[in-house]
């Protein structure tokens, strides 16, 4: 009697996991969705200890981004990640992108992310070639930032560029990881 039950809970164990699937076999963990190095053609990840981060809890997640960490812990905050690239938008090098995926646990509380009040984009623009229903660019005075839900993550990229084609660079690395993530 006891080889059946333990037989079904081996098969539940091992399909709970966040091992690869048939259709994605290279995604084990959230870092795993952020763009490899030069996989977006001229942009490479950047290293050191600020160049990148992953958080598995509130504290750590508070430690990365001291100040923000409530909008994601006020909607079930799983895990996140950040990575920075260094790359070319037209002929300016040196350009940072920096990526932050949030995994929130179900899309319900990756949408509440996107729709907080504390995180509202102003005069938002409509991404030419959008990662997901819910994506929106802000374009600031130095910068440009992009905010998409896919599944249960919220994704934040932003780009240290105030160029127009910065918008494309954006959509590139969106669409990258939006392909992870389906």
């Amino acid at each position: 009697m006891r080889l059946p039950s333990l037989l079904i809970l081996i098969i539940f164990i091992t399909g709970c996991d966040k091992a690869s699937t048939p259709d994605s076999p290279d995604i084990v963990t959230i870092s795993d969705l952020l763009p490899r190095a030069n996989e977006i053609s001229g942009w490479d990840r950047m290293s050191g200890n600020d160049a990148a981060w992953l958080a598995t809890n509130a504290s750590e997640l508070l430690y990365h981004i001291n100040g923000g960490a409530e909008l994601y812990t006020n909607h079930g905050f799983i895990e996140a990640t950040m990575q920075l690239y260094s790359g070319i938008v037209n002929t300016q090098s040196g350009i940072e992108c920096e990526v932050q995926i949030y995994d929130q646990g179900t899309e319900s509380f990756a949408r509440a992310v996107y729709d907080d009040p504390n995180n509202v984009f102003v005069n938002p623009i409509t991404p030419s070639n959008p990662p997901s229903a819910k994506s929106q660019i802000r374009k600031d005075i130095f910068s440009h930032s992009m905010k998409f839900v896919a599944s249960r993550y919220y994704v934040l990229i932003s780009i240290t560029s105030a160029d127009d084609k910065a918008r494309d660079v954006l959509e590139m690395f969106a669409l990258n990881i939006a392909g992870r993530i389906q």
